[in-house]
């Protein structure tokens, strides 16, 4: 371990769609700055990159979302030198806009992590070396949907692109009672008829004792289950490659995505996300970076290992769409030839509704985390708005929040990591942090 001191930064969701107005100069050199003061610079890449070329995905990741390649240099501006890229964004194009981002990223020289044109590619850590300090950095995505996953390659057949995955378990904890009514409401129904068809030739597992699937969901009258809980094979294998990455790197860092709540609040991270990075701490990690569901949540500090469970958005430019596909106006019952801007009116109802109307989708910090000797030594956050108030281009750009929407920010961000712990404060300076 080098005797030095190492700087790490990371954000939230980066939902990049165009380049920046000319009047966002000042407040993007401010932010930029401060990143760029750092020796590592991830960001959360929520965004593809080509140029319309490409059939949309099936499905997307909510919205369809890219990016003109020509406007990766705008991005660039802020020194990111890591981009993760495991968010449920990266199929919103399918296979050729995810290995179009892949291939921009290259081409840029930018390292990046979290998707891959092959299983071994997307699982595998970005390695940043910075002044004898070498730093591995992997990115998972927790709110996938399974078409994305990477696949491995046998002898004869190809390895499938895609994302670097975490599943998880969810199992609905119900009383003797309830459960009785559950298969009473199947049997009924016959909502179950082809699970047990499948269960009866074979290609199904029964329901263990006190477990029962009604279709999709699972419910169980035993006591002391988490609700959700990681895939076990999925935990083992990426906390198998932080401790391998830890044997070659002085510091392992990780990216992930996640959008679940604990159904009681949405600053709530789940149990499993929980479980999963405190598996990544005892595993060796120096800090979790979150991100995901577009808003704070808290911050702990696990074994002196920070832990950002979401820190909502960097950028979110998500009024600013180009092009969206037939698909997106199908689903909301207007012409297919219709204007994105038109398209995001009607789902909006009438711009009434939506995450550009949720102020906290607009409020974020920007941590620096110092280590030195391997030991994490301090953090400083810049607190982050990105423009709420604005219905113009500055709408979704972040810059250093001062005054009332700095002490909003500084309240909001205490009062959610108190529960863990953590005692967020403001410096003279209008910077947060924490006592270690």
């Amino acid at each position: 371990m080098p005797d030095k001191k190492f700087t790490v930064t990371g954000t939230g969701d980066a939902l990049f769609l165009q380049e920046f107005p000319a009047e966002y100069s000042a407040g993007l050199q401010k932010v930029a700055d401060f990143i760029k003061s750092c020796d590592l610079k991830i960001t959360n890449l929520e965004t593809n990159f080509s140029d319309f070329e490409y059939f949309p995905g099936a499905y997307s990741g909510g919205t369809w979302l890219n990016t003109r390649r020509e406007c990766l240099p705008e991005l660039q501006k802020y020194g990111f030198n890591c981009y993760g890229t495991a968010n449920n964004h990266c199929f919103d194009y399918s296979f050729n806009g995810l290995l179009s981002t892949i291939d921009l990223l290259d081409a840029a020289k930018v390292a990046h992590c979290g998707t891959g044109r092959s299983f071994e590619e997307a699982t595998a850590p970005a390695i940043i070396e910075s002044d004898g300090v070498k730093a591995a950095v992997f990115a998972v995505d927790a709110s996938f949907k399974d078409p994305s996953r990477a696949g491995k390659a046998t002898r004869v057949i190809k390895a499938r692109p895609g994302v670097n995955f975490l599943r998880h378990d969810t199992i609905y904890k119900v009383s003797a009672t309830d459960m009785a009514d559950l298969r009473r409401i199947a049997g009924e129904t016959r909502l179950n008829f082809f699970r047990d068809l499948m269960i009866s030739t074979g290609y199904m597992t029964p329901d263990a004792e006190g477990f029962f699937n009604l279709g999709e969901l699972k419910f169980t009258t035993k006591e002391g289950l988490p609700e959700t809980s990681c895939h076990p094979g999925d935990k083992a294998r990426l906390t198998e490659a932080i401790r391998k990455a830890k044997e070659s790197c002085d510091y392992v860092f990780i990216v992930v995505h996640c959008h679940d709540n604990d159904n009681r609040k949405q600053e709530n991270p789940p149990e499993y996300m929980v479980e999963f990075c405190h598996a990544c701490a005892d595993a060796g990690v120096s800090a979790v970076f979150g991100g995901g569901c577009h808003r704070l949540r808290p911050l702990e500090i696990y074994n002196d290992v920070p832990i950002f469970y979401s820190l909502g958005d960097f950028i979110y430019q998500g009024l600013r769409i180009e092009h969206l596909p037939a698909d997106f106006m199908e689903k909301y019952g207007i012409d297919i030839y219709s204007s994105a801007e038109e398209a995001l009116w009607t789902r909006s109802r009438g711009g009434k509704v939506g995450l550009h109307c949720e102020k906290p989708n607009y409020q974020s910090v920007l941590p620096k985390l110092e280590f030195e000797n391997g030991k994490f030594r301090r953090l400083t956050m810049m607190p982050l708005y990105l423009n709420f108030h604005r219905q113009d281009k500055m709408n979704g750009l972040p810059e250093m929040a001062s005054g009332a929407e700095a002490q909003e920010i500084f309240e909001l961000y205490r009062n959610l990591s108190l529960p863990y712990g953590v005692s967020v404060e403001m410096t003279a300076d209008g910077m947060l942090t924490v006592g270690v």
